[in-house]
């Protein structure tokens, strides 16, 4: 397993304890206090060790704390290489494609697909049309280490259009 050490947030999001962490949960960070997000396969590693341990597909929900309480704002899957197996998550009658949209449904969340380059960037992300199942490109996160932070925020906000605040 990868030694890492724990990302240190300058802008004051919270970091990792555990050296932990996959790249684009490591560049969610970066946008900042507010963006708030859990791994979905962190809560089930009981039943998705082996998946877990080899870092190749991860699951994160995006939420946002208001007065009212929570509010989910999307749903990541992110692949750790485009392959033509990996490929079959934009299918939309695949029983796992079908599962994946009722849980956005329900949650009341965008839902994106992500596929990483060996668990790196560049990011393609696909949206999936939670009325109709449907995906469509929604772009490509490329950076380097020395402009993660600012690329990434202007990503989430130009590009997916997903705010930082909810009313």
């Amino acid at each position: 397993m990868e030694n890492r050490v724990a990302y240190n947030t300058a802008n004051g999001a919270k970091p990792r304890f555990d050296n932990g962490g996959s790249e684009f949960g490591l560049m969610h960070r970066d946008l900042g206090p507010g963006f708030l997000m859990f791994d979905v396969d962190r809560m089930s590693a009981i039943v998705e060790i082996e998946l877990e341990l080899r870092r190749e597909n991860e699951g994160f929900v995006e939420f946002r704390r208001n007065q009212n309480g929570i509010q989910f704002v999307a749903m990541f899957e992110i692949k750790h290489k485009r392959t033509p197996y990996s490929e079959d998550v934009l299918n939309p009658s695949n029983t796992n494609s079908m599962a994946r949209l009722e849980m956005a449904r329900r949650l009341g969340a965008r839902l994106f697909i992500v596929f990483a380059t060996d668990g790196q960037p560049p990011f393609d992300f696909y949206e999936i049309d939670t009325t109709t199942g449907e995906h469509r490109f929604a772009g490509k996160l490329n950076y380097s280490k020395s402009n993660r932070s600012d690329t990434c925020k202007e990503f989430w906000q130009t590009v997916l259009k997903v705010e930082r605040y909810v009313s």
